[in-house]
């Protein structure tokens, strides 16, 4: 029959591209979370209405030359109703960040200041590179960066529960203006003096945890901060 074209089975190549499309798609979702955050904008002096624990915790974080931490990360589509989890390592520095994830699959999310990338790679001939601007994210930045960095963040929310559990306190707080907020819900875990974990839920409910172990504060090299892409990755920005 004359127009009927039969297709051969996809080669390997095309089932690796597309493994990774799926797992940058899922990526983007988590990337996009990360960086929300509630209005940055410098707000007034106000008594704070937060949690003394987690007051006190954050501001050593601040005068901290770096933080260095194995993570955790589980991300939770409520729409899809499906959840992914993954494991590395993170770096924070002067409102800079990285994340090393090395299982399941190897990514790097690094944010200079300035921009996002994000590397997916299933082995080193199939890298797939997403670039963003901070400002096409989210108009000031990184909730996790804001949180580690800035003062007043949390006079943003309104701490709506403390509780005790595994040994440390849980906080757990809602945006004061959720309309302006894309996080509208944030939890923070205390154990030992440091933070034990980070939970937070967007606008479409999805949910982002974070869970830290072994953290530590010193220097971190200026190079963990600074990312080129690999030649033979395809880069995209969205």
């Amino acid at each position: 029959m004359r127009g009927l074209v039969l297709a051969g089975p996809p080669s390997l190549r095309d089932l690796m591209r597309a493994a990774i499309r799926v797992d940058m798609t899922i990526s983007k979702i988590f990337v996009l979370l990360l960086f929300a955050a509630p209005v940055f904008a410098m707000p007034k002096p106000v008594k704070s209405q937060t949690g003394a624990e987690v007051e006190t915790v954050l501001a050593r974080y601040r005068l901290a030359k770096a933080i260095t931490a194995k993570v955790k990360k589980t991300v939770f589509q409520e729409t899809m109703q499906s959840e992914s989890k993954s494991q590395g390592d993170f770096y924070f520095a002067k409102g800079k960040l990285r994340i090393d994830i090395s299982e399941p699959e190897k990514t790097t999310l690094v944010y200079d200041g300035k921009t996002v990338w994000f590397e997916s790679r299933l082995d080193d001939q199939h890298v797939s590179v997403t670039k963003m601007r901070a400002s096409s994210v989210h108009k000031s930045g990184s909730l996790l960066a804001a949180l580690f960095e800035r003062k007043g963040v949390l006079d943003r929310f309104k701490l709506v529960g403390n509780k005790t559990a595994n040994g440390g306190n849980v906080f757990s707080y809602e945006a004061k203006d959720k309309k302006k907020s894309d996080v509208r819900f944030l939890e923070i875990a205390i154990k030992n003096k440091d933070i034990q974990r980070i939970t937070y839920r967007d606008q479409i409910e999805n949910r982002v945890t974070l869970e830290f172990s072994n953290l530590s504060k010193g220097a971190v090299p200026a190079s963990k901060f600074v990312y080129k892409p690999p030649r033979s990755a395809e880069i995209t920005e969205p």
